[in-house]
């Protein structure tokens, strides 16, 4: 077998206005495994021989420490952008375009290895039942088997999975490896083992009443595909081993095959969905490239609850997306088959269509979908999802995708709250916010008639400011405001006497209660948010 695509001819191929080599050296002819996005927090998770893309880092002292980094973990070049003269690296650094976008580049650069990967692989089966295979290795090693990709998503299985533990009976039924036990693999190094190992490796239980597991790396070249896990009561034999390496070149014909026919199109639906979500002249073409259908649509808008760092600046939130990108995908090809899925910046989207289905009807399948995804991925309590819609056209899309994209904001505002929202469970939050949004963007002040008063006399965190608070949100009972505030129900009757003096507030108008509640309500978002009464950040703890 030949060797695999070096960092030259990975630039040759890609052409100079995507990608230029801005710093040579010996490892650009070296072939390289794959792509990594460099994590900060975890520099020894660089893979040797990859081109690891510095999300984030700038040219400078940053790019100095970034390369010698990954110099020092074995990788074959780096990539960034915005370099504004030759930098300084120890290893091959590639000048990526600026105006694509990083999970674009991640795409491309692992689209071309793995053609590469492809033409030099020969098909040794005509079989591609990766289900066929999975069993067949079953009764090789005489245990329970899956066959995952790179990213530990569960592309088929074998029969006994309910002779194994919940552990793997949970990765079958969520598609995907639960992260808990993921992240202990890659603690333990065994990913890193898996990688450089040229047979099975055998992997100690990584928790209590787990089997043990036995994993090979599937490999086209020097390019991990995927890996096939088995679970076991102890290390296999001489024979089971060498039967076991006889198989696994079968997988890596298979991944191959099914990947490298696969990524442009679900690359060409993406960017139709891309399309069909923000509008313009080139939507109704989109919607029907997509041939979505009749019936009532619903968008799904989901993301990390901690948005944190945008993904496309981020290379831990960017992992993260994408992983999470990778799961819904998944999820939905297996039990909603006419569903599109799209990456945004720190967000995912997907398009469902519900034909022969009443708009309520639709609006309840995608809600309770949303839930199923969130509880089958393990990623309860960490990501949420909101449901805009339903419309009755795609020429609507564009409307339920601002819905989607405004209660995502409202479910992120909640720490502790729902994981799936909707309009009909959303909405006065959404008003909120979007008032808090409206009358900042006019510059009105935070407070204004009695609240603002009484703030003069008493501070913006006074005591008596804190009462009106709590009376308020207690639906103006002193009882209930008492309870809340842990003190006598005098107390707090004497404070509103006083509140009244010092504010003029008439309690019996309607109309300045509205107004009192919301600027207290808007004051909660505004310091969410970071911005205080004259725009400038809150001080933080």
């Amino acid at each position: 077998m030949q060797a695999g695509l070096s960092v030259r001819q990975l630039v040759e191929d890609l052409g100079p206005a995507f990608v230029r080599l801005a710093v040579d050296g010996p490892a650009a002819d070296r072939p390289l495994t794959g792509v990594c996005l460099y994590d900060p927090t975890a520099p020894d998770e660089i893979e040797p021989g990859c081109v690891v893309l510095g999300i984030g880092v700038a040219p400078g002292s940053a790019l100095d420490g970034f390369g010698r980094r990954a110099a020092t973990a074995g990788a074959n070049a780096v990539a960034v952008k915005g370099l504004t003269g030759p930098p300084e690296c120890p290893v091959p650094v590639l000048e990526v375009n600026a105006g694509a976008p990083w999970m674009h580049v991640a795409a491309v650069l692992r689209e071309r290895l793995l053609d590469h990967a492809r033409s030099q692989v020969r098909h040794t089966s005509e079989s591609d039942d990766l289900f066929a295979l999975a069993n067949a290795i079953s009764l090789i090693v005489r245990a329970p088997v899956t066959i995952e990709d790179r990213s530990s998503a569960v592309l088929a299985w074998s029969a006994g999975q309910e002779e194994t533990d919940e552990a793997r009976v949970a990765t079958i039924l969520g598609r995907a490896v639960d992260d808990r036990w993921l992240g202990t693999l890659r603690a333990r190094g065994v990913f890193r083992q898996l990688h450089t190992s040229p047979g099975p490796v055998y992997v100690d239980p990584v928790a209590p009443g787990m089997l043990p597991r036995v994993a090979v790396a599937v490999r086209a070249g020097t390019d991990v595909l995927g890996y096939v896990w088995a679970a076991v009561s102890g290390p296999l034999s001489e024979p089971q081993e060498s039967d076991l390496m006889r198989l696994v070149p079968l997988a890596a014909v298979h991944l191959i095959n099914a990947r490298t026919s696969t990524t442009h199109a679900r690359r060409k639906r993406r960017e139709a969905v891309a399309a069909l979500l923000g509008g313009g002249v080139i939507a109704p073409e989109a919607a029907v490239d997509l041939r979505l259908g009749t019936g009532p649509l619903c968008v799904l808008a989901a993301g990390a609850r901690d948005a944190g760092t945008p993904a496309d600046t981020d290379a831990c939130a960017a992992a993260a997306l994408q992983r999470f990108a990778d799961r819904l995908d998944l999820y939905l090809g297996a039990v909603h088959t006419g569903a599109v899925t799209s990456p945004g910046d720190s967000e995912v989207y997907a398009v469902l269509t519900w034909p022969r289905r009443q708009p309520d009807e639709a609006l309840a399948s995608s809600q309770a979908l949303a839930r199923d995804f969130l509880s089958r991925a393990s990623v309860e309590g960490e990501y949420v999802i909101a449901v805009g819609g339903p419309v009755l056209s795609p020429a609507r899309l564009v409307t339920a995708r601002a819905q989607a994209d405004a209660m995502l904001r409202v479910l992120r505002d909640e720490p502790a709250g729902r994981a799936v929202g909707t309009l009909e469970d959303t909405v006065l939050p959404l008003l909120l916010r979007q008032l808090t949004d409206s009358s900042a963007a006019l510059g009105l002040p935070e407070t204004t008639g009695s609240l603002r008063r009484l703030e003069e006399r008493d501070g913006p965190d006074g005591v008596l400011v804190e009462t009106l608070s709590a009376y308020v949100r207690a639906s103006c009972v002193a009882e209930a405001a008492a309870e809340a505030l842990h003190v006598h129900v005098n107390t707090i009757r004497y404070r509103l006497r006083r509140i009244r003096q010092l504010s003029g507030l008439d309690f019996a108008d309607a109309e300045a209660m509205l107004l009192l509640h919301l600027q207290l309500r808007m004051r909660v978002l505004r310091r969410r948010d970071g911005i205080d009464a004259h725009d400038k950040p809150v001080a933080r703890s």
